[in-house]
This record gives structure tokens, sequence and C-alpha cells, in this order.
């Protein structure tokens, strides 16, 4: 729906009656640790927030506002448009509410198929899935009301998601702007073993304060998800560049001139990778192709270099920045013994070959930060998947 078409009295009442629109309040969901660079990312593309959560942000926009954060942002994993907000303390309620104050009809076409993520705490309703089975009922009833039959539900990557949202009794449905996690950046096509998320990826690229003044090098690139993240960085490639825009076309005020707009000002940013700044290098002969063929994907990414070679044969690297994510065991069963090798040959890697350079590595055993036997400036704790994992800035003179 268009609001830059005439609307119908049902339309006009339908968009009227949900709550974001009249308050023009949003939810952020983010990885859990890098709340704070979200509030600043947030800050950043033109949006005031409201407040810091566990794993979000509340923050309020207008229209152009949002459609850039949806468009570009790099931290955000999904953001939630709410439709309806209620005290709840019973399965009944929440059916009878979802049932009578929300029209479905006018936000879900027949020949869609609907999901619903849902999360519930400290609540009444304690059973998430049930929660969502009650939610699922009641839209499904308002369509057999009306039209005799019902769109068909999908338990996850529908063409229309909703986020259910109970917390301290307090109930919250909203609309999944983007349908899928904004980590999904569509650059990966293929993956190694424990590939790190993109969201995380950018928070790392965020910390090293890497803006293309030195060279960036990945000594460790797995399937190349930091060399991706630094080169949609540094080109200024929207996060959202390869996705689809069919899930934000189901918001029911959407302004397809106004998207189109804030697309086409976002895209005119991209500027040409020099070659040679960002370049990345495994030994393993299949992660160097996994690296390749999704670098392919994005503009410019046949200019960086990947080769296929042990760190240790590297030559010298100086005044580089230096960003890894070496294995650490729990996802890859690699023995604690050969890890502690490995670590001190990156340290000494880092200090013989790398002269006034800064090293970053993401590590997920707080006992290996030693094994580097380089003096940490900082630790930073992010969170890659469940894991805790410390960030670790080495400076080298």
């Amino acid at each position: 729906m268009s609001v830059g078409s005439d609307l119908s009295h049902s339309e006009f009442k339908l968009i009227m009656n949900i709550e974001y629109v009249k308050n023009h309040k949003y939810f952020a969901q983010v990885t859990g640790s890098i709340e704070k660079h979200a509030v600043e990312e947030l800050t950043h593309l033109g949006a005031e927030v409201l407040n810091e959560a566990s794993r979000g942000v509340r923050f309020t926009c207008d229209k152009e506002t949002l459609y850039k954060i949806v468009y570009t942002s790099r931290l955000l994993q999904r953001v939630l448009a709410p439709l309806i907000s209620f005290q709840c303390h019973s399965e009944k309620y929440l059916y009878n509410q979802a049932f009578q104050n929300v029209d479905w009809t006018g936000l879900i076409k027949l020949e869609q198929n609907f999901s619903i993520i849902t999360n519930v705490s400290n609540s009444h309703i304690s059973n998430s899935l049930y929660a969502g089975q009650v939610l699922k009922d009641a839209i499904c009833d308002q369509f057999k009301a009306k039209y005799g039959r019902r769109p068909d539900f999908k338990p996850k990557d529908g063409d229309i998601v909703f986020s259910l949202y109970i917390n301290d009794n307090w109930a919250t449905i909203s609309l999944d702007i983007s349908g899928v996690s904004m980590h999904k950046r569509g650059y990966r096509t293929k993956s190694n073993i424990a590939p790190l998320q993109e969201t995380i990826a950018a928070a790392i690229i965020k910390l090293t304060g890497w803006n293309g003044e030195k060279p960036f090098l990945d000594i460790m690139c797995g399937s190349g998800t930091l060399l991706a993240e630094a080169l949609m960085l540094y080109s200024r490639i929207p996060a959202g560049y390869l996705r689809s825009d069919e899930h934000i076309q189901n918001m029911p005020d959407y302004d397809d001139t106004l998207w189109k707009r804030v697309k086409h000002e976002a895209d005119s940013q991209i500027r040409e990778l020099p070659k040679g700044l960002i370049t990345g290098s495994d030994i393993d002969k299949e992660s160097v192709e996994i690296t390749k063929a999704n670098l392919q994907k994005l503009p410019f990414g046949d200019r960086i270099e990947v080769v296929e070679v042990d760190f240790r044969s590297l030559p010298l690297k100086s005044n580089v920045i230096v960003v890894c994510n070496p294995p650490y065991g729990r996802r890859l069963n690699t023995k604690s013994d050969n890890l502690s090798v490995l670590y001190n040959e990156l340290g000494d890697f880092l200090k013989q070959k790398c002269p006034k350079s800064e090293g970053y590595i993401l590590i997920g055993k707080l006992g290996l930060i030693p094994e580097l036997r380089l003096r940490a400036h900082w630790k930073k704790t992010l969170m890659n998947g469940d894991i805790e994992t410390k960030l670790v800035k080495i400076v080298i003179k």
C-alpha cells in the first residue's frame, strides 16, 4: 500500500488505528553486548533514542529516517513496528485483543503466508509456543469470519513476519519491517564451520576505528565476513544493498516513492575500493574459495586479494590494521595444545612482522589471551552467538 495514492476509507482507518503510525515509536533488536553501539548508530542515522534495553533499543523517528535505518544499519538485527500493546494476564485476553483490535485482513493478503516470532518472560503466559498459537488462531479466525478461508501459516520466514513479545504481563504485537534478520546481507552464498555473524563483524570493525587510512588485513579470513563488512563500510555500500524489498512493502503506510528515494540517495554514496586496501588470507583452500565467491556478490569485491597461505609465511606488513577471528576450539574441535601454539605464533607474527600496526583479535577463551604473549591495550566483550568472546586490541610499536 502506498500512501502516495488515494486511500479508501477502510485503508485510512486501518493505518490510523496502528500504534506506530500514531506515535512513530519503534524497537530495534540487537545482539547482546552491542546495545550501546546500536544507540550510537541509530543516533547517527537521525533517530531519537528513547531508552536502551537488553538486546534492544527503543527509538522514534520520521518515516524517511526509518527507511534509512532499515536500509543502511550495520548493527541491528530486526526493526519492529508495534501494531498494538496492552496489559495481558491470560491467553483468552490475548486472543480477544488480537481478534478484535487489529485488522489482520488489511495487513495480510489471502494469497500470502505469515510467521510469528514469540518471546515471553516474567508473565502469566509462560509458554512462547502456545502464545504464538493463540495469536495465530486469532488472525486465522478473523479471516475465516470474513472470507470463509485463511492465509497459510509458516513456522518461519513467512511473506509477512509478526513479533509477539510479552514481558511482565505487557504484550506488544509488532510487524517485523525487514521480515528477515538484518544480519543477512545477501553476500554469503557459502560458509564454512562457525562463520562470524555479520553484525558482530561490523561491530568489530567499528571498535577498531578503521576508516581506510591504513591497509586492512584478515590473516584467517574463514568465509570472508570481516573482509566483506570492511568493504561495505569503506565503499559505503548499504547493509541492505542485496536484500529484497518485499517485506518493507507490507507496511500498511508504505511509501514506495520515499523508499526508492532513500535507497537512491544511499546508493549514490557508494565509492570505489582502492586495490590493495583490503586483503585476506587463510591456510585452508576451501575457505579462500568461499571468501572469493562471497566477495564477488558485492561491488568491488574483486578488488580484494585473498590468498591461500599460512599467516606465518606472510611477508612484513608495516603500519596495517590486522583483524582476525582465529579458532578457539568450542565450535571447531581444535585441541587446546595446538591452540596454545597457534596463539603463541600469532603473537610472534604481530610482534615480528607487523611493526607500527594494530592487531584486533577475537578470542573465545579467556585463557588464550596470555598465549599471545603481548600486552592487551584493551579488551571488549562481544557475544558471538551464544559464546562470550573478547575482542583484544594489541598495539605494536
